[in-house]
């Protein structure tokens, strides 16, 4: 799916805002840290965020996601977008206007994959955060099989119960696969983490020579 500069909240300030996304498993928490590392040590302030958040949207996410059919796909996208709303507005918006360097663990890119794949029509997804959303700078999705992410993820606590199923998963995988953003990169995820990192990283001097 295109974005086609449909989203209204372009971000102010001079900081950068990168996003990982990807099916659970495809590696996002471990390159955030090691770009954040990087980042900081080229000197630039970096705050790292993840969503869902710990805030209490995030919470009640978190609580309804662990039974499937605990929640309909409609409600879900409630909570996300209400989330969502709150980290932009709290965090997001804030960090950018004050030029640091947010770098988010999941975004709507993971809403329009994830309650896409539960029914949801994705232009319907992207209505909903036409007025609030942050347009982010890069965003890259790292792509796993989805036998390679449930197999790194089997000895996790299950935090998201119904995300977690392999069918439905790849469907998740395949609408990540779809995006055709300009921002967006597809990274394979399949390697060791240093050698993922030294590729985005190779994007990242692309896209901001400056930082070379």
């Amino acid at each position: 799916m295109k974005e086609k500069n449909r989203l209204k909240g372009k971000k102010t300030g001079s900081g950068l805002f990168i996003v990982f996304e990807g099916i659970d498993g495809s590696g996002k928490s471990t390159q955030v840290e090691l770009l954040a590392r990087r980042l900081r040590r080229r000197g630039l302030e970096v705050v790292t965020l993840r969503e869902p958040t710990g805030g209490k949207w995030g919470q009640k996410i978190r609580e309804l996601s662990l039974t499937s059919g605990s929640i309909t796909p409609e409600e879900e996208l409630e909570l996300f977008i209400r989330d969502r709303k709150e980290n932009v507005s709290k965090n997001i918006r804030p960090a950018l206007k004050a030029g640091k360097t947010v770098i988010l663990d999941r975004y709507y890119y993971s809403t329009l994959a994830y309650q896409g794949a539960r029914g949801l029509p994705l232009e319907e997804i992207w209505r909903r955060q036409l007025r609030f959303a942050v347009v982010p700078d890069l965003v890259f999705i790292l792509d796993v099989p989805v036998s390679t992410g449930l197999r790194r993820i089997k000895d996790r606590p299950v935090i998201y119960g119904h995300f977690e199923e392999k069918e439905y998963l790849k469907q998740v995988r395949k609408i990540f696969l779809s995006f055709r953003d300009p921002q967006c990169l597809v990274v394979d995820g399949r390697p060791a983490p240093a050698v993922i990192h030294r590729k985005i990283w190779s994007h990242f001097l692309k896209k901001f020579p400056e930082l070379k």
